[in-house]
């Protein structure tokens, strides 16, 4: 992901490390082919088993009252943190499909399954990604 994007927008500087990835993932996904990322992206799955992609539901299907309570409050956590990011990725004038929710909770089941996060490597910390295709 481009590194100029978080100098460029120093505003980002506001959200998590997870929270600026995710949007530089949607920002290059954003480039369509002209991505040097492109391939990868037509590799990585459609869609995530997470927590915060569940509707009611799915929820009420848990039927245990802390596992009902954990899936709400993931939901709850996920629109905050993409209504924290919206206003970020508006201003990079993105697609409007992937400024919805739907977009948000996808990218960031992309960022947690396919990356490491090591803090301290430099003042945002490292993503380390790789690629579960050959």
């Amino acid at each position: 992901m481009k590194l100029c994007l978080l100098h460029s927008k120093p505003i980002l500087l506001t959200l998590l490390p997870r929270q600026v990835f995710t949007v530089c993932l949607v920002y290059e996904i954003n480039k369509g082919k002209v991505s040097p990322w492109h391939p990868y992206f037509l590799h990585l799955p459609r869609s995530y088993s997470i927590l915060a992609a569940f509707g009611e539901l799915e929820t009420q299907a848990l039927q245990v009252d802390y596992a009902i309570w954990a899936a709400q409050k993931a939901v709850t956590k996920a629109k905050y943190e993409w209504e924290q990011a919206f206003i970020r990725m508006k201003e990079l004038k993105l697609k409007p499909p992937l400024l919805t929710f739907k977009a948000w909770i996808w990218a960031t089941g992309t960022v947690s399954s396919q990356c490491l996060f090591f803090s301290g490597c430099f003042f945002f910390g490292f993503y380390l990604c790789w690629t579960t295709s050959t």
